[in-house]
């Protein structure tokens, strides 16, 4: 019976150890536990910080040439960060308020699930007016696209062609200046209205001949129907008393251009300096319009 109690004892002391042993493991996994949720906050933090400090010399420019006094950097690299931006600054509207790093860098970012629309709610003769606006928007692109694919096979170093030029709120489709000279050209859809030969005119007179101070040669403009199907030969349109312009099928642009006089005409040498004095530059510039007049509303209110 001794014997029996002596054993007895001896698991109650084992058994209270291994008590002790788990009760010290759990308190030590509830420590480390703990421990690691306090520090979790903080690292959440630094992470913030160092995102927004990373996209912080970004938000210090400003698209039109506002640039920062305290902040230099070398010229690729200025140019480099002026080009980041501009894409930053215009991917603002198609967000509707959206920070674009949000757009950007939120995977989880979705449009918003709504039912589908069924069935019509606008009558045809609500709809047929603008489709036919965009039905001849959509013309004048494929217009526009043939030109200039034609336009490409001038020499690039004989010929510099600027597409959309923006001269004094006017949108100019294709200033080409080279070896004859200085021209503005259009494509057109169908025949020219009156106001589409007078318009392009007043604004190379207006606007286009006095940013080329002591250009002596003329300034011709050419309206390119791109979509006719049959051959127009180069002619002089204009109604007495008023400027006009040239008319031409699209097999016929690059011989009108070519076939002027090089009298008047830029040098190689002169296009090559246009070209490094119009390429973008760090620093403060002067501060184009952002919105661009209606060529055709013009030439209505007139």
């Amino acid at each position: 019976m001794p014997f029996a109690t002596h054993t007895t004892g001896g698991h109650s002391t084992l058994d209270l150890v291994l008590g002790i042993a788990i009760l010290l493991w759990a308190l030590a996994g509830v420590t480390a536990l703990l421990s690691w949720l306090t520090r979790l906050p903080r690292r959440c933090r630094k992470r913030t910080a160092d995102h927004r400090g990373h996209h912080s010399r970004f938000d210090r420019l400003r698209v039109g040439g506002d640039a920062d006094p305290d902040h230099t950097e070398d010229p690729s690299a200025t140019m480099t960060t002026v080009e980041h931006n501009t894409s930053f600054e215009s991917g603002r509207g198609r967000g509707a308020g959206i920070p674009t790093r949000v757009a950007q860098h939120d995977d989880t970012t979705v449009a918003t699930k709504r039912p589908s629309v069924l069935g019509p709610r606008c009558s045809p003769e609500t709809l047929e007016p603008l489709a036919r606006s965009l039905d001849t928007s959509h013309r004048l692109a494929i217009a526009e696209a043939r030109v200039a694919k034609t336009l490409s096979t001038l020499p690039s170093d004989r010929w510099l062609l600027e597409r959309y030029a923006v001269i004094a709120g006017h949108r100019i489709p294709f200033l080409v200046l080279g070896e004859t000279g200085v021209f503005i050209i259009c494509a057109l859809t169908g025949p020219p209205a009156w106001d589409e030969l007078r318009l392009p005119a007043d604004v190379a007179e207006q606007h286009i001949m006095p940013a080329l101070p002591g250009y002596t040669g003329a300034m011709r403009v050419g309206l390119c129907r791109a979509l006719a199907t049959s051959g127009i030969e180069p002619r002089w349109w204009c109604r007495p008393g008023e400027p006009g312009a040239w008319m031409m099928g699209l097999e016929s642009l690059i011989a009108w251009i070519e076939h002027f006089g090089t009298d008047h005409g830029l040098g190689i040498t002169d296009l090559k300096r246009l070209r490094e004095l119009a390429t973008p530059k760090p620093g403060p510039i002067a501060r184009a319009p952002d919105v661009v007049p209606d060529l055709g509303g013009a030439a209505r209110a007139r």
